[in-house]
């Protein structure tokens, strides 16, 4: 009789820590699986892989590819194959400067082993922490570069001016029809400038959704080249208006931040290794945008024509 009353017993225990597990958030239920094996990972990649989340048709991702690195270099146990926590998702084609993500490693890594593991991937692990709590995530930074087409540049900045604050983003983003999120977001603050080539955006907020700071590059862009006047901002902010705005290309967009109280530990051969890449990938481009500029400029100037001799 004592063993039913104990076996209900432990049956009515486990249950009510099953309910109280569906209960938790995604950040509670992470945070209970940190110990003192724990890591927060800041990464950097190109955009060339497929996407940033693990995904089982896809495995050039970037979560999978720094986890292999791992797990070849004995940090992390076969069975655990998934960060417990990203910074931010970014979609194909997306760079990154600053995202992160939390791991339990059996050991603490030397970033430049990391580094041998992941060379000619385009993701790279610049800095590591050990953590006993989940970081407070303060803002993330984005920032896109934008052709300079000739666009209006006061007239993008008072487009962005309405942006900033709490408002509702659904006509800027992409509606994921597997969760039901709010479109309420805030955004700090966004800063424009532009050069000769190039138009800057710099946009800073606790959280965004999908596809939306690209979406909002495209309806600055569109104020800015005059095709939308500048109360066409408010319209889309309006939560009784309905309307599509496409995003902008995805490789204009950097994730510059996810920034957190960690301060991280960096290996200065791995920052020079980062850097001289991208010196090699400056290079290139340069040279690329040289000759298509100069295409351009020798067509215009000698009038080439391709009509057929008489």
């Amino acid at each position: 009789m004592n063993n039913k009353i104990n076996d209900n017993s432990n049956k009515c225990s486990n249950n009510i820590n099953n309910n109280c597990d569906n209960k938790l958030t995604h950040w509670e239920k992470v945070a209970k699986r940190i110990n003192e094996n724990t890591y927060i990972l800041k990464i950097a990649y190109d955009g060339n892989n497929d996407g940033f989340q693990s995904h089982p048709h896809k495995k050039n991702n970037v979560c999978d590819i720094i986890i292999n690195a791992l797990l070849k270099c004995g940090y992390m146990d076969k069975e655990e194959t998934k960060p417990l926590l990203r910074g931010g998702r970014t979609d194909n084609g997306v760079l990154a400067l600053g995202n992160f993500i939390i791991v339990n490693l059996n050991q603490e890594p030397i970033l430049s082993h990391v580094y041998a593991k992941l060379k000619y991937t385009g993701v790279w692990v610049l800095g590591y922490s050990k953590i006993s709590e989940l970081p407070e995530i303060k803002y993330r930074h984005y920032k896109y570069i934008l052709p300079n087409e000739g666009q209006n540049i006061n007239l993008m900045i008072e487009g962005a001016n309405k942006l900033i604050g709490t408002h509702s983003f659904h006509n800027l983003s992409k509606r994921d029809n597997t969760k039901n999120k709010n479109p309420l977001r805030t955004i700090y603050d966004i800063k424009i400038k532009e050069n000769d080539f190039f138009i800057t955006i710099d946009i800073f907020g606790k959280n965004f959704l999908w596809n939306m700071v690209r979406r909002i590059v495209t309806a600055l862009s569109e104020v800015g080249k005059e095709n939308k006047p500048l109360n066409w901002i408010d319209k889309l902010l309006d939560i009784n208006h309905t309307e599509g705005v496409a995003p902008a290309p995805a490789n204009g967009l950097i994730l510059v931040d996810v920034k957190t109280n960690i301060n991280y530990i960096r290996d200065d051969y791995v920052i020079g290794k980062f850097k001289e890449e991208w010196r090699k990938n400056y290079r290139k481009n340069t040279a690329d945008a040289g000759v298509s500029m100069n295409m351009l400029n020798i067509v215009n100037l000698q009038k080439l024509s391709y009509d057929s001799p008489k």
